[in-house]
Parts: structure tokens; C-alpha cells; sequence
């Protein structure tokens, strides 16, 4: 198991939910997980998502429309 800079056992969780809180996709990185690149490398979603394979995913917040998903990582990759 990776440990974290606090040097405490970690995991990943990959989760993708909809508004009203329904977990549609959850991916745990693996034992030996060294950091978050590797668990998108091994994951089934974006493994999908690069294909081309995805869903369609089509939104709408404050009357400005969305054709692509909005990922949120954590701050170790604020861009």
C-alpha cells in the first residue's frame, strides 16, 4: 500500500456521481498504488473516456450548456 507524505496507508478513490448524489462509477487504486497518474492509468472510466467510447455527457449550469465532463482532483494538480 502507498503511503502518503503523512506516511499513513492510502488509497485512491476514483468515484463519479450525478447531482442528486447517485454514485454511477467507483475505482479503488490498487495495492502498490504509487499516486493518483497511476490509478488514472489503470482505471476502466478513462479508459473509456481516451477511446472515445464515453457517453454522451450533456449539462447545464447558470444557463451556460456542457458537452464534456468536469473532472475534480485534489490540490497536488491545481491546473
Amino acid at each position: 500500500m502507498y503511503c502518503g507524505k503523512s506516511r499513513d496507508a492510502t488509497i485512491v478513490l476514483e468515484a463519479v456521481a450525478s447531482e442528486d448524489t447517485w454514485i454511477w462509477h467507483a475505482f479503488f487504486g490498487l495495492p502498490g498504488t504509487l499516486n493518483d497518474i497511476n490509478v488514472l492509468n489503470r482505471s476502466p472510466l478513462f479508459k473509456i473516456l481516451i477511446s472515445g467510447d464515453a457517453p454522451a455527457c450533456n449539462y447545464k449550469i447558470m444557463d451556460n450548456e456542457y458537452s464534456m465532463g468536469y473532472y475534480l482532483t485534489d490540490g497536488i494538480y491545481p491546473e
